[in-house]
């Protein structure tokens, strides 16, 4: 049997798991409006046929459907009784306690939704935020024994993340987070990501930003108390390293025109003046507003700003970061060590998007295997709903390390592209072909994927941009490899040409390298064996720091994807063949879109790249054309 799942909030989309595989519908790609949510119009009007869609391409008959638990209100598509179980039922709402394992999946009454109607006799159940992060992170990891932490800014009730233990077919939830006591790594990311770039989705350029400035001794202290207070120190020293009080005493966070003094009891700021508040009130607090001005203990003030370019925001952002490392691979330490059978950490929720915070967990030496699905983020919530509430049967089975391709390409082939029919006879050039050549478009087809390959290599080489289109789409947000902007990495000016003049980004967003994984260890250094779905921050070789001078960000860092012949295979040879005629076989690559729009899935979408913006070429290797 099959097996879909739904999310409502914001990266909102749906999902299928059977037997055979996964599908993914991310919404923001299907109406091109990045982070949409089910309140959108467009979504109401798409999601009935989302799910007939999966529904067909299931490979049994569809007996379930699991929704997320956090939604938006205004969304008019959510079934009665969801929204009564997260509004009224108090033992669903309950965060932490004994009762934990039975408040993270409950059967619901499909009645009076309207999307039941076409999807006949389902058993509905509602599944909980982060328990759905959780099981995305477990049943796709190929792991079958796992310790497997979710964290993120929030879901419901100020909950912000979970712990379970992952045995065989069973996730049983053994810890849960809130905002109240913390850890608040993700919202108070949000909160200056905000402040900073202007969105709460900005936090991966203010990481980006993070390289470029330098961490403030006399700030961390009160960083890291805003993170996670004295109070949640002193209550769990085995997860949480506890703060020098002499750091702390007499430092201040300005809020408009009120200061809030350090509170020695609840070690926080914040902290006292929320203790009665809302859940909705002590989310806001910490992850909508960044306090506009800090005092330490010695007296000194920081006035915080409002753009990258200004020094005091990148040493921020630089502070932040080095605390949120030291915390949460204390947290993820103190976790193992209770649970100290559990050897492989799965690990997801929006958190797990910090590259750099993830290398810290893989080289901790805590863990054999630190597993990161490509889809961590709000993005593989509806998957993940899916998958904690199916039948063991209703899922793939473990293929290991090497299922990960399995999930990061999950998502729908290529639209705009009219393959012929299946064991029809294949016309030279086809029919697209003849299009494109209507719309003024040179297409070149290749006679073999040697003469691909060689085409290509020969147009990077030459300091030429191709967009190359491949197979499924990437899950998340990461592209690697299937819906990617190409350039050489061997010359001056290719980093700059890809990001900032064909994509329109900011200077001090960073690019990521692909190289073949087994020559990766000549130009970088770091958890190489992590590195093939790039949520991984490797360090590059001082001697290669000069040719590797367009790949790396500024603190020497890479997101480095390394392709293999068995998982890659055009890839991987285009990788070689560009290193035959440059002496590096490294390309930098970025996603396919313009800047500020999702990554795109039409062919109309990436003509349009290619006749507004400097991009020289698009490549659709199934089907051996280039293009210009």
């Amino acid at each position: 049997m099959a097996t879909i799942g739904m999310h409502f909030g914001h990266d909102a989309g749906a999902a299928l798991t059977d037997a055979d595989g996964y599908r993914i519908i991310e919404a923001e790609r299907r109406l091109r409006l990045r982070h949409v949510c089910g309140g959108n119009e467009g979504f109401r009007q798409a999601a009935g046929g989302w799910l007939a869609e999966l529904r067909e391409r299931a490979a049994s008959p569809v007996t379930r459907v699991a929704v997320a638990d956090w939604y938006t209100p205004v969304c008019r598509v959510l079934p009665p009784a969801l929204v009564e179980l997260v509004n009224e039922d108090a033992r669903w709402t309950a965060t932490g306690g004994a009762g934990l394992a039975d408040a993270v999946t409950r059967v619901l009454k499909p009645v009076d939704w309207p999307l039941a109607e076409g999807l006949g006799d389902i058993t509905l159940v509602a599944v909980r935020h982060h328990y759905a992060h959780a099981a995305l992170a477990y049943y796709t990891s190929g792991a079958r024994k796992a310790l497997v932490l979710a964290l993120d800014g929030t879901g419901n009730y100020a909950e912000c993340g979970m712990v379970c233990l992952g045995d065989g077919d069973q996730l049983t939830p053994v810890m849960s987070f809130t905002n109240r006591g913390g850890p608040r790594f993700g919202l108070v990311y949000e909160a200056l990501a905000r402040r900073v770039h202007g969105s709460q989705f900005d936090t991966g350029k203010l990481l980006g930003l993070a390289a470029t400035g330098d961490s403030d001794p006399s700030l961390l202290p009160v960083l890291r108390a805003m993170l996670v207070p004295q109070s949640t120190r002193r209550a769990s020293p085995d997860l949480y390293e506890q703060l020098d009080e002499d750091r702390l005493t007499g430092s201040a966070l300005r809020y408009a025109g009120t200061w809030w003094e350090y509170d020695p009891v609840s070690g926080g700021y914040l902290d006292v003046g929320l203790a009665d508040s809302s859940d909705d009130d002590v989310v806001h607090s910490f992850g909508s507003v960044f306090p506009d001005e800090i005092r330490t203990p010695d007296g000194r003030t920081t006035p915080v700003g409002t753009s990258p370019d200004e020094r005091v925001c990148r040493d921020l952002a630089a502070t932040l970061q080095s605390a949120v490392e030291r915390d949460l691979t204390r947290l993820a330490t103190g976790i193992s060590r209770r649970f100290p059978s559990y050897s492989t950490l799965c690990y997801a929720g929006g958190c797990a998007l910090n590259i750099t915070a993830n290398s810290c967990l893989a080289e901790s030496g805590q863990f054999t295997r630190v597993s990161v699905p490509t889809c961590c983020d709000d993005s593989g919530i509806a998957l993940g709903a899916a998958l904690a509430a199916a039948e063991p049967a209703d899922r793939p089975a473990p293929a290991g390390r090497s299922g990960w391709a399995r999930l990061a390409y999950a998502g729908p082939r290529l639209e705009g592209v009219d393959d012929p029919p299946a064991g029809a006879a294949r016309q030279p050039g086809g029919g697209l072909a003849t299009r494109l050549s209507a719309l003024g478009r040179t297409a070149r087809e290749a006679a073999d994927d040697d003469e691909l390959v060689r085409t290509v290599a020969d147009l990077l080489a030459g300091r030429r941009c191709v967009a190359w289109l491949d197979g499924g789409m990437e899950t998340g947000p990461r592209a690697l490899g299937h819906r990617s902007l190409l350039v050489s990495a061997h010359w001056n000016g290719a980093r700059r040409h890809v990001s900032q003049t064909i994509k329109g980004r900011e200077w001090f967003r960073p690019v990521a390298p692909i190289c073949p994984q087994e020559v990766a260890d000549r130009y970088f250094t770091g958890p190489l064996d992590h590195t093939e779905s790039m949520l991984f921050a490797v360090r590059v070789r001082p001697q290669e720091a000069h040719r590797l001078a367009e790949a790396r960000h500024i603190d020497g860092t890479a997101r480095l994807q390394t392709v293999r012949r068995d998982t890659h295979p055009l890839l991987h040879r285009l990788c070689h063949a560009v290193g035959d005629l440059t002496g590096l076989p490294v390309l930098i690559n970025t996603s396919a879109n313009a800047g500020g729009r999702p990554i795109l899935n039409h062919l109309d979408q990436a003509l349009e790249l290619l006749a507004e913006t400097e991009l020289d070429a698009v490549v659709l290797p199934g089907r051996r054309l280039i293009v210009e």
